[in-house]
């Protein structure tokens, strides 16, 4: 009488482990997928709020120049709210953010872009002429990038006529033609 044995073969077991690896490299792949897309998802995110943060600080910041009267001018004649650097990678203005009246070292204030160290820099206590940026003892300055992070390679500030200066260039022509009828 012949006894039947019940069982797995040789090949097919191959067969199945080879599957079976097949199937695991497949969730392998996946998971290295998922954990990189993740990991570069998160550097996105920590770059854009990053860079917001920094647009944001420098805007607030230069929109508030000249607040505080004539004592809070910069440039040469101190006669502007905001000077620049002639390279155009440096600002300085002041403005009273503390509401004294008066005018200190925290009231001076700069924005600056170092392009051998990729970094943007803000500096208090910083002379009136933006042509000073980079001299030694002009202030002090902060990194406002990491440029461990951040490799900011250029930024420029540009001066831009406002709408007010427009409208007072047409007030004064309109009260010249009123004065003339």
């Amino acid at each position: 009488m012949l006894v039947t044995q019940k069982g797995f073969s040789l090949v097919e077991l191959l067969i199945a482990l080879l599957l079976g690896s097949v199937l695991l490299a497949m969730v392998i792949g996946l998971y290295v997928t998922g954990v990189s897309t993740g990991a570069k998802s998160l550097k996105y995110s920590r770059l854009r709020t990053d860079l917001q943060s920094i647009i944001s600080i420098m805007e607030t910041d230069i929109r508030r120049a000249g607040y505080g009267g004539p004592d809070f001018m910069v440039g040469s004649g101190a006669s502007k709210t905001v000077d620049r650097s002639a390279d155009k990678h440096c600002i300085v203005y002041y403005y009273d953010h503390d509401s004294t009246g008066s005018i200190s070292s925290a009231n001076k204030m700069g924005v600056r872009f170092i392009p051998a160290e990729n970094e943007i820099q803000f500096g208090t206590g910083v002379g009136p002429l933006a042509t000073d940026c980079y001299s030694s003892g002009n202030g002090t300055w902060t990194a406002l990038s990491d440029k461990q992070f951040i490799k900011i390679t250029a930024l420029d500030f540009t001066e831009i006529h406002t709408y007010l200066s427009a409208l007072k260039n047409a007030q004064k022509f309109f009260w010249k033609e009123f004065q003339h009828s």
